[in-house]
């Protein structure tokens, strides 16, 4: 398997600000001169003079293509970047199936991607496992070439609620739009939508669904208590606690786990007895047993402890309290992964109001902290390959 994080971010795309260009700017500065004059160190004489012309040091007349080279010989370490678009994981297996997690904006990159890859193809299909119906998974679909060449076959998987965020305002299922809502969220719906839309509802069947008299959206059904099988690879739906009914995903191929689970809360409520809290636990321990020994597992930790429990702020917004907001600690991820013995552990779903210095402060806190164990956990970032 190769998955490839497309998109990273929680709760909504975002742009660097100047002052976050800036800090990566000064970072990248820094480390840039540190390798320059601890290079120039090495060729200064007992006059405190340099021993050879900067022309010979640099190997050749100070002009571009120089400097560039100059540079990569110095090794200078590339700053980290986490990306600003929503979340959106590809998986694709070595027998050439597709898959993609979710469809927040980090969708439109992905479906350029897919449709280079594709080229040719005659049979492309693509398979895409939603977690749940908020906007920013997915956001990124109406948007998504790959939605728009009339050769592709599009299977979406998901609960009731994520097939009808997309159906309701592109009609790509039902084909059919409201009146009162099409052109309300998108200019763009099945008419001109060419691909072809297949769903397919994940349902626990000991909670039957209560659909609306009205709705004609045409699906297929899929027991959430068995896996859902393409060609040698085995996919496991999870019920996750989120404000929305929300799925994490297990995926199995030739020995090998990815554990994608966004949009999670461990719940750290005041009354051990309230349902939401048996419920968040509950719900947790399964995840946990899912995740024993996993490879790699992909998942939401949006705040710190402190930041859940209204300590402290995120970025400009003030201390406010998280709980119910459907997002895990970074710590409880932190044990969780350490007990499951998860062998690399990426951290998701970046809250928009953290700018990229106190990521860039988290991520190395955490690395520095697993960098001589047997299990590896980071921040994750837009474009990390990870090959199984």
């Amino acid at each position: 398997m190769r998955i490839q994080f497309y998109g990273v971010q929680g709760s909504g795309s975002t742009f660097p600000s100047s002052q976050e260009i800036e800090a990566l700017q000064e970072f990248t500065d820094y480390q840039l001169l540190m390798r320059v004059f601890k290079d120039l160190e090495q060729h200064i004489d007992q006059k405190n003079t340099l021993d050879r012309s900067l022309t010979d040091l640099l190997g050749g007349p100070i002009d571009r293509k120089t400097l560039v080279r100059y540079k990569k010989k110095l090794m200078v370490p590339k700053a980290r970047i986490y990306g600003g678009w929503t979340t959106c994981v590809h998986l694709e297996t070595a027998d050439g199936v597709d898959i993609v997690f979710d469809c927040g904006s980090g969708f439109r990159n992905c479906a350029m991607d897919l449709q280079k890859k594709w080229g040719d193809r005659k049979e492309r299909h693509l398979y895409i496992f939603g977690s749940h119906s908020h906007y920013d998974h997915t956001e990124g679909f109406d948007q998504a070439v790959v939605c728009f060449d009339p050769r592709n076959t599009i299977h979406v998987y998901g609960n009731y609620q994520y097939l009808y965020a997309l159906d309701s305002y592109l009609g790509i299922f039902s084909k059919f739009v409201k009146n009162e809502i099409l052109g309300v969220q998108t200019p763009i719906n099945y008419s001109i939508m060419p691909a072809k839309f297949r769903a397919v509802e994940i349902r626990d069947p000991d909670q039957p669904a209560k659909f609306d008299k009205e709705e004609i959206m045409t699906r297929d059904v899929h027991d959430i208590n068995q896996s859902i099988v393409l060609g040698e690879t085995q996919i496991t739906a999870l019920k996750v606690f989120h404000p929305a009914p929300c799925l994490a995903y297990k995926v199995r191929r030739g020995g090998k786990t990815f554990i994608f689970c966004t949009d999670h809360e461990l719940r750290h409520g005041p009354d051990p007895d309230d349902p939401r809290q048996r419920e968040s636990e509950a719900r947790e321990k399964q995840l946990n047993q899912q995740a024993i020994k996993a490879d790699v597992l992909y998942r939401d930790a949006q705040y710190l402890r402190s930041d859940y429990d209204g300590l402290s702020g995120i970025g400009s917004s003030g201390p406010v309290r998280r709980l119910d907001w459907g997002h895990s600690c970074l710590e409880d991820v932190q044990e969780m992964a350490l007990t499951c013995g998860v062998k690399r552990t990426y951290i998701g779903h970046h809250d928009p109001n953290r700018d990229w210095s106190e990521l860039n402060w988290i991520d190395e806190s955490i690395i520095r902290r697993y960098e001589k164990t047997d299990e590896k956990m980071s921040l994750a970032r837009a474009g990390t390959v990870v090959e199984l």
